[in-house]
């Protein structure tokens, strides 16, 4: 039987607070093993401890100030995992709290992001361990914002609001927001097959870097472990390579379709691929087809939902010319744009001074390229579809006149 609708405060917090646990226990348990099973290690267990205290506020976008300047390259794999437990908290905390509406599942949300912030903000003390300082209004902000997110989703979805909120809007503005979601994957989806098959064409030097690493068996694991957990931030490195602005592996770099200037870079299995210096192979031009699909994607989805008609002498030029549905697709472009630049300022970051102070793509020329290349392909796209209508139905009415 259903039980009684809870308080939302007092069903947030809870969740809040297991939630937090059980991410950090993962990290706990993955860090204690790497820790237990190498090959040279000391009695102290505060480090380890701290580190995976330290990973867990590093996933929410929390950065840790360390000698001559600070780490915030996020793990994005890492901040999908804790973000898919804040979905499964949202939709606990939506029944738990008998949400039936928008504003009741926003509410349950906000109860369990608000402790979950401090929860984090709270942890950055048995975080900071030697020269490793978090910081904590990072943590807060960065945590209620991840948490808001993916626990709003989580409570929209199990109160059956998500349809209710995109029927509300309008029928272009669906099919523009749709256009462009496909297109961004595209786009994402050719950077993941871009860095696998730049790994298994490096295999050897992906799998020396993996054994460099000291420490025995342990350290190669431990490698393993982090190489997932920045595999999402490699494949939206790639897919800015597709789209040309291509991103940078340290200050005064970078890896371009234009050109390669890079230097000494980490010993990281994920890097193996990384071409040397000098012009990009012509090979490597084939990753533009990405950005051309999409273009081409996002134009057909928006252009097979708009009716053509024939237009009249006495039409406005706009019209005639169909500038108005090209612009959807324009639109469209926009929307891939916003979400690529998003996920390219998530995946950059730092990882100490100097050199490694700039690493990932430029999310606002990433932005540029995508509505350059996305958003005017897309709208020529839905041009000449709508003249080719066009014009067969003129042809199909030219004998009954």
């Amino acid at each position: 039987h259903e039980h009684a609708p809870r308080p939302a405060a007092l069903v947030g917090i809870a969740l809040a607070a297991w939630t937090a646990a059980l991410g950090l226990a993962v990290l706990v348990c993955v860090t204690l093993a790497a820790w237990v099973t190498a090959t040279n290690h000391d009695d102290a267990i505060r480090p380890a401890i701290a580190t995976a205290i330290q990973a867990w506020l590093l996933a929410q976008h929390t950065g840790i100030a360390v000698v001559g300047g600070s780490v915030s390259l996020v793990p994005l794999g890492l901040t999908f995992l804790l973000g898919a437990l804040l979905v499964h908290g949202g939709q606990q905390a939506a029944r738990l709290s008998g949400a039936t509406d928008v504003v009741a599942a926003a509410t349950s949300a906000l109860a369990l992001a608000l402790p979950y912030a401090v929860i984090a903000a709270l942890l950055t003390k048995p975080a900071a361990f030697g020269q490793a300082h978090p910081s904590p209004l990072q943590a807060l902000g960065g945590a209620f914002v991840l948490a808001a997110a993916c626990a709003g989703a989580g409570a929209l979805r199990e109160t059956d609001q998500v349809a209710a909120l995109v029927s509300r809007l309008r029928p272009d503005v669906r099919d523009a927001l749709r256009a462009g979601f496909a297109a961004s994957a595209i786009v994402v989806g050719v950077g993941a097959l871009v860095l696998v098959l730049g790994l298994v064409s490096h295999a050897g030097r992906a799998g020396n870097l993996a054994s460099s690493v000291h420490g025995g068996y342990s350290g190669v694991v431990l490698m393993a472990l982090i190489s997932v957990c920045y595999a999402p931030n490699a494949v939206m490195w790639a897919s800015a390579y597709s789209l040309g602005p291509g991103f940078a592996v340290g200050t005064h770099t970078s890896i371009a379709l234009g050109g390669v200037q890079v230097g000494a870079v980490p010993a990281v299995p994920l890097l193996a691929p990384l071409p040397n210096s000098g012009n990009s192979p012509l090979l490597a031009w084939l990753v533009v087809a990405g950005p051309i699909a999409a273009g081409l994607l996002a134009g057909w989805l928006v252009a097979r939902r708009r009716t053509v008609s024939v237009p009249a002498a006495e039409q406005p030029w706009w019209q005639r010319f169909r500038l108005v549905a090209s612009g959807w697709g324009l639109a469209a472009g926009g929307v891939a744009a916003v979400l690529l630049g998003v996920l390219a300022a998530l995946s950059a970051g730092s990882i100490g001074g100097g050199r490694m102070s700039a690493l990932g793509p430029g999310a606002w020329w990433v932005m540029l390229a995508a509505v350059l290349e996305i958003g005017l392909l897309a709208a020529a796209t839905i041009w000449v579809l709508g003249w080719r209508s066009l014009r067969a139905r003129e042809s199909a009415q030219a004998p009954t006149a």
